[in-house]
């Protein structure tokens, strides 16, 4: 009996691995310029039609294997890796331009914590081709601090900080530090919102009508490193991370995600709660890509550098 089942799994991963004929690409990938409203020229059509097949026999060969986590197809399915870790991941690298000011943190993890259900993180938003993850990531722990701190929940500005925080040794659609753009908005006395300085995507010249958010005001930066500091903090707040997405990030749709990946920090995100088993991370390229917009890092191995360069407000 148990062989047979052996063989009956050997033969399932088979097929799901036989080839797709050429009508199949083509009619999945008309289906996904349908669905994510691509549009190509004459020259890049074939190039990009390629591409989309690599990521379709990429997925699939993924997808058979006895992984913890699950590939897809999505909007950046006709990017290369190199070509989207160019466009999407941080030409500068994000470790900790000095020491923590936390290490190794002592951490209880009796309790789950989720701090989307506690209403203290806005809705996944969408940096678009602007390396601007670091001002996202800023603004997620920072509305996320002022609800835990007993505050309501705010939508404050990514445009703000990429405009703006340049004094602060930020780069704008080139780069950033999320403990860099806090000790900004400490200066600044606050931070925008997001509808009185709304996200373009592209690096503009610093606004100065708006009004600091009620209680957005704060004393600076804190920062750490180690998984029981980013444990022990989240039992507090959302915290600031910055990782390394240039592995199976651009691909991932569910489970826990067990890398590969390395430790070059080229990506800002926000990790926002855990459970026994992984880290609860929101991300900042839309709700169509992962699990809705997130990615659920397992613990215990400091999985892509998550917590090299961690960052909260104080």
């Amino acid at each position: 009996m148990r062989l047979l089942i052996v063989a009956l799994l050997v033969a399932v991963a088979t097929a799901r691995l036989a080839p797709l004929s050429e009508v199949e690409y083509q009619r999945q990938f008309v289906e996904f310029t349908k669905d994510y409203s691509k549009t190509y020229t004459q020259e890049d059509f074939f190039n990009k039609f390629n591409t989309f097949k690599y990521w379709v026999d990429r997925v699939r060969h993924h997808n058979a294997g006895n992984e913890s986590w699950e590939m897809g197809i999505n909007e950046y399915s006709d990017l290369m890796p190199e070509e989207f870790n160019a466009i999407y991941l941080s030409p500068v690298d994000l470790s900790l331009s000095a020491p923590a000011d936390v290490v190794e943190a002592e951490f209880n993890d009796a309790n789950d914590i989720d701090w989307r259900s506690k209403g203290a993180v806005t809705p996944v938003k969408n940096q678009g081709q602007c390396g601007s993850c670091w001002a996202f990531s800023t603004t997620g722990v920072l509305e996320g601090y002022m609800k835990a701190k007993g505050g309501s929940l705010p939508n404050l500005s990514e445009q703000q900080l990429v405009d703006c925080a340049g004094s602060s040794g930020n780069h704008g659609c080139n780069g950033g530090w999320p403990s860099s753009a806090l000790k900004w908005i400490a200066g600044n006395k606050g931070s925008c919102s997001e509808s009185s300085y709304p996200y373009t995507g592209r690096d503009g010249s610093c606004k100065k009508g708006c009004s600091p958010v009620s209680g957005s005001a704060i004393g600076g930066a804190r920062t750490g490193t180690g998984e029981s500091t980013l444990g022990s903090q989240l039992n507090s707040m959302p915290v600031s991370i910055a990782l390394d997405a240039s592995g199976g990030f651009q691909s991932y749709k569910s489970g826990t995600f067990n890398g590969p990946c390395g430790t070059q920090l080229n990506h800002a995100v926000l990790a926002v709660g855990y459970t026994s088993a992984y880290w609860m991370v929101k991300n900042s390229w839309g709700g169509g890509w992962g699990s809705g917009g997130y990615i659920y890092m397992a613990r215990g191995k400091n999985l892509c550098g998550m917590t090299n360069a961690m960052a909260w407000p104080q």
